[in-house]
């Protein structure tokens, strides 16, 4: 079914409400009184503790899920929705041991903390870890971002039009409104998220014959592409002896990588730190451990309604190449105006809920940890936040010109998208050394034991990548492949060995008196 570019009058209200609703906000946001950084970035702590989960929600949601992992259960099963237990034991460990010292400390950037235990010097190096990670991650987002619009547009908008259409929507509202104005249409995004999807899931079930019962019949007689029965609600595939091992380096994988993210990656504590109650602060953060489940299984069930509906409707896969065109296929050719609108506005919201956090979280490491300790040194706060404006644009515009170079580099996509295994562990590393110990370090200390686990595993990940495309064996095809992940789990243990090597051997025995 091929899908064509086709909006009603309603689809268009409904996409148009959504804009100007955007645009309310940030307006509403832009004149609220922001004489600080912490007002502009922050909102002053003020934001409710319901409005900061909805936020950090809305960041973790990319279009990516909203399109990929229906994708993942119409190609396969829900094994997905238990594969990673580590994240939810991320969510707790972070919330009670990281979350506390931040808030304790007040810190806007939470690159800061570290500049309170090893000096400024220590915070630069962090901070550009994470300016170097997050802006070409976050790039790599956009040029997804876009290429999803694009498909789902059915080739009505060009790629070059999808990225200015994402990045200058964005910067329209996250300039004005600043902190206040990004949780606050979170808010919007996320509820267009999520009642975008029950909607879809609605409408399938009741679009295939026999409802419900139909589509888990479906699901329990499933066929792979090569006509391999299996069974979709197998849901402790992962937990059998077999899979026990791959099980475990998840597990060991998304604890390490989740607590990297939660609690060193301005993106997502950036959420946490505008609250206006620190306690309910944390428990938002575990609730996303927790959360993630439910949500995890609505869009896994609608990849799996979607398959019983293609069985009935061949037509709709007809000539289809990419699992991740299924539900954009199914938007724009089988739903009716109104509930296609609504679902291309969930679309976009699920786009700009994540990005928007990526804009705002590089502009404020950038303002707290470069422009005011470097060159804004006794320039009052008015001056600085127009600085921190005239750094979302900067950003921005980066995203927009990268993103449109990197439209036909897929080569190089893989790269970017693992960009975070090298930078994670050691932020991860420094984190733990800088909160849950008293060892000693200087500056130059810390820079060198986050450069040379970063050196090491990009090494090994480019020799893997060179010997995997070249017939090196299936060692190298397994390291590419799927064993890049200990890169974070060695990065972390890396800084924390050596940090407590350098500890023991800059101590001195004390004289006897």
């Amino acid at each position: 079914m091929p899908a064509e570019f086709n909006l009603g009058w309603l689809d268009g209200v409904i996409l148009v409400g959504y804009v100007a609703i955007l645009a309310a906000i940030g307006w509403w946001a832009a004149h609220r009184t922001v004489k600080t950084t912490d007002d502009y970035f922050l909102a002053n702590r003020s934001i409710p503790w319901l409005v900061t989960a909805a936020s950090f929600v809305a960041t973790c949601i990319s279009a990516l899920t909203f399109i990929g992992t229906p994708a993942e259960g119409f190609s396969s099963d829900y094994r997905y929705l238990l594969s990673n237990p580590g994240d939810i034991a991320a969510t707790i460990f972070i919330a009670l041991v990281f979350l506390p010292h931040f808030q304790k400390l007040r810190v806007t950037s939470i690159y800061q903390a570290v500049a309170e235990r090893f000096g400024p010097s220590a915070r630069t190096t962090c901070s550009a870890y994470f300016l170097l990670t997050r802006s070409l991650a976050s790039t790599v987002r956009i040029v997804a971002i876009a290429k999803v619009l694009e498909v789902v547009s059915g080739g009505g908008l060009s790629y070059p039009h999808c990225v200015v259409i994402v990045v200058g929507g964005i910067l329209a509202y996250t300039t004005l409104g600043g902190g206040r104005a990004i949780a606050w249409t979170d808010l919007l995004q996320f509820t267009l998220l999520v009642t975008g999807a029950l909607v879809a899931l609605i409408y399938i079930a009741t679009h295939v014959p026999g409802g419900v019962p139909a589509i888990i019949d479906a699901g329990r007689h499933a066929m792979t592409a090569d006509g391999v029965p299996y069974n979709k609600f197998n849901f402790t595939e992962m937990y059998k002896p077999s899979n026990l091992g791959l099980m475990a380096l998840m597990t060991i994988w998304g604890f390490f990588n989740s607590s990297a993210a939660y609690g060193t990656d301005q993106d997502m504590v950036q959420r946490l730190l505008s609250c206006n109650d620190n306690r309910k602060a944390r428990w938002s953060l575990m609730a996303w451990g927790l959360a993630g489940i439910p949500i995890t299984f609505l869009f896994l069930s609608i990849g799996v309604g979607l398959y019983a509906y293609a069985r009935v409707h061949p037509d709709l896969i007809a000539g289809m190449t990419d699992n991740d065109h299924i539900f954009p296929r199914f938007i724009l050719g089988v739903m009716p105006h109104g509930l296609r609108g609504l679902l291309l506005a969930a679309v976009a919201s699920a786009a700009m809920g994540s990005a928007d956090s990526a804009l705002a979280s590089l502009s404020t490491a950038f303002t707290m940890d470069f422009y005011k300790p470097f060159w804004g040194k006794g320039q009052p706060e008015e001056k600085v936040v127009k600085v921190s404006k005239l750094s979302f644009v900067g950003f921005g515009l980066f995203f927009m010109v990268v993103a449109l170079c990197l439209k036909s580099m897929d080569n190089l996509l893989w790269l970017a998208f693992r960009l975070i295994a090298f930078t994670y562990g050691p932020l991860l590393g420094i984190f733990i050394v800088t909160i849950m110990t008293d060892w000693k370090l200087s500056a130059r200390q810390v820079l060198g034991l986050m450069l040379t686990p970063t050196v090491i595993t990009f090494a090994t990940a480019m020799l893997a990548w060179c010997m995997s495309t070249h017939g090196g064996g299936p060692f190298w095809t397994q390291l590419h492949g799927t064993y890049w992940r200990l890169y974070t789990i060695f990065g972390t243990l890396f800084v924390l060995v050596g940090a407590w090597l350098f500890n023991v051997s800059d101590e001195r025995p004390v004289p006897a008196t």
